[in-house]
């Protein structure tokens, strides 16, 4: 007999002698037995195909599955969520409002420029590339989905869970943190039930009570970065109205008579920089410009005063919104990282989402790479105020070289994508490396060279000695070139490999991609706990196992794990093209049409 089989099914034809006529009549029924079984076997791998992401054959891209997979009309897609809330923000007035009566800033209008590529144009890849690509890719996945699994059945709802007690905490508002934070990497990893469950689950967050042990105060740049910047990156992906629905209700609230909510007198200049990218991209989609008018105020504040600070061009740490001037109290430090980073990583960023409308280290081999430092502005023994460099890194700090790849992109100088983003992020990959864990230290200090040309900047062993012993901080098992580490712990931070996955996106450079699996082994075979994973205290000593502290930030899964999994992802899964991240990595369209998306109705 003849078979034939195709996924579990078969069609047994006997053999046998058939006359002309009798071969007509049993052929005829045996065609459309055949062709109904066709249509079905179509339909089962359709349908079976939805499970899993094209192979390369496939004309279709993965984004474009993702999108069919994730956002089908399925039942529980279709549920009518309704929001939970006890609190009406519009209820509190703004205690500093503008003039009266307001005029509202719009957005910028017109078609878009029309920006040049970001992302590198990737060639054909082999099957062996892809293999180790994909099998690497599905590692990252696991470590996610063990994570998230813990955090599921232990510290569901709760802003974070504690990756060795298995317990939660409570430290941004008590709103689930974590949950949203990771909505769009359950999306982008394809994990559709998952991702269903979680925006369930989103509706029912009161963001009108602040729960207990969270303490009184609502962190505004936490709550922007992590709430309102996970709720629209789930949006744009997902296109769920109930997301955008629970992202207003956390900006409600008009302006009116002056008392209620104060704003602090003295803030980090990250915090009120960095509301730009989530106001501005909420007035998109919401079609309600009051949000970008609000954000586009408090960078007017910054373009005023940019020039007038003690370092012009640079904004200090501490700045003072409730003032509107930067440069009264503008203080003696300046940087790029912890307490600033966010405000100059939005800058280019910021031009992307509206369309448009550095000192180098002495290290051995002489390794060509840049740290970022801080600076301070000191009083000389003349009385009279000067520059002087600092150069103490800290792993918040390694951002600034996938700013500068972006910039360098968007504003047509490829000097920076060169001469500072590959710099910068190879510096990053250096300190990982360097260290006998392979994972970087959160703060440290580093030997500054005389100048960046290579005559003055080989490596020397007796200069190294000499300022390591100036420094009480140094210890006698860190690596040349190190003189302190006064900050040993690694707490799962995103910043490195955010600037590896812009970097590999940018130049195609396999060395980014190999950098950034040689980071990933070490990370989560450092840190792995029996529930998820761990930040350690002390990366420059390899004592196994490593002593760890029961601490796991949202970031861990909404950065880290995410650009991990995007670095051995294909380059159309969030193009860098047609997406612009916030800095807690959430991924927000940049507009291709000369009008905002449309308008929800509340």
């Amino acid at each position: 007999m003849a078979r034939f089989s195709s996924t579990g099914s078969s069609i047994i034809i006997p053999r046998g002698r058939l006359r002309p006529k009798s071969r007509r009549r049993h052929i005829l029924p045996l065609l459309a037995l055949l062709l109904l079984f066709s249509i079905a076997y179509f339909l089962h791998s359709s349908s079976s195909s939805s499970s899993s992401p094209p192979s390369a054959a496939h004309a279709v891209s993965e984004f474009a599955w993702l999108q069919h997979h994730m956002n089908s009309p399925f039942p529980s897609q279709r549920r009518n969520l309704v929001s939970n809330t006890s609190f009406d923000w519009s209820s509190i007035p703004y205690k500093y409002p503008p003039p009266f009566p307001l005029r509202v800033l719009p957005l910028p209008s017109g078609f878009p420029i029309s920006l040049p590529p970001i992302q590198h144009h990737f060639g054909p890849e082999s099957r062996t590339a892809r293999h180790i690509r994909e099998s690497r890719r599905q590692q990252v996945k696991q470590v996610f989905i063990k994570n998230w699994k813990s955090y599921r059945e232990r510290a569901w709802k709760k802003d974070a869970l504690l990756p060795i007690s298995g317990g939660y905490k409570d430290q941004f508002s008590g709103w689930a943190a974590t949950l949203v934070d990771a909505l769009d990497t359950l999306w982008i990893m394809g994990l559709r039930s998952e991702f269903d469950e979680a925006v369930a689950a989103v509706a029912e967050i009161d963001f009108g009570v602040v729960q207990e042990g969270s303490g009184n105060r609502v962190n505004t740049f936490e709550t922007n970065i992590r709430y309102l910047g996970g709720l629209l990156g789930a949006y744009d992906l997902s296109h769920r109205d109930i997301l955008l629905i629970k992202a207003r209700e956390i900006l409600s609230g008009p302006r009116r008579e002056k008392k209620g909510l104060e704003v602090e007198e003295t803030v980090v200049s990250a915090s009120p920089g960095t509301l730009t990218l989530e106001m501005t991209r909420l007035a998109q989609v919401m079609g309600d410009m009051q949000y970008y008018d609000a954000a586009a105020r408090v960078m007017d504040v910054f373009e005023r005063g940019q020039n007038r600070t003690k370092i012009p061009g640079l904004w200090p740490v501490y700045v003072s919104m409730a003032r509107q001037d930067v440069v009264p109290t503008s203080g003696n430090q300046f940087g790029v990282a912890g307490g600033a980073d966010s405000l100059y990583e939005y800058l280019p960023k910021m031009y992307a989402l509206t369309g448009g409308l550095e000192t180098r280290p002495m290290v051995p081999g002489n390794e060509d790479v840049l740290m970022i430092g801080t600076a301070d502005v000191m009083i000389n023994k003349n009385g009279k105020e000067e520059v002087v460099l600092n150069p103490e890194s800290e792993h918040l700090g390694c951002f600034v070289g996938g700013v500068y790849g972006l910039g360098g992109r968007l504003f047509g100088r490829p000097e920076w994508v060169e001469n500072q983003g590959i710099k910068i992020t190879k510096g990053c990959v250096y300190a990982y490396r360097a260290m006998p864990t392979g994972m970087m230290p959160e703060r440290y200090n580093m030997v500054p060279c005389p100048s960046r040309d290579d005559v003055s900047c080989w490596w020397n062993e007796d200069v190294w000695k000499r300022e390591k012993k100036k420094r009480l901080e140094w210890k006698q098992h860190l690596p040349k070139g190190f003189t302190t580490a006064k900050d040993p712990r690694y707490i799962l931070r995103p910043e490195a490999i955010e600037s590896v996955f812009v970097m590999w996106r940018i130049t195609g450079r396999q060395e980014f991609q190999e950098a950034a699996w040689d980071m990933f082994t070490a990370v989560s075979n450092a840190t792995e706990t029996e529930f998820a994973n761990a930040a350690v205290l002390d990366v420059t000593k390899a004592e196994y196992p490593l002593p760890k502290e029961d601490y796991m930030e949202s970031f861990w899964l909404a950065e880290t794990l995410k650009y991990f999994y995007l670095v051995f992802s294909p380059p159309d899964v969030i193009s860098l093209d047609d997406f612009v991240l916030n800095t807690e990595a959430h991924p927000f369209r940049r507009p291709k049409k000369p009008r905002v998306d449309r308008p929800l109705k509340m």
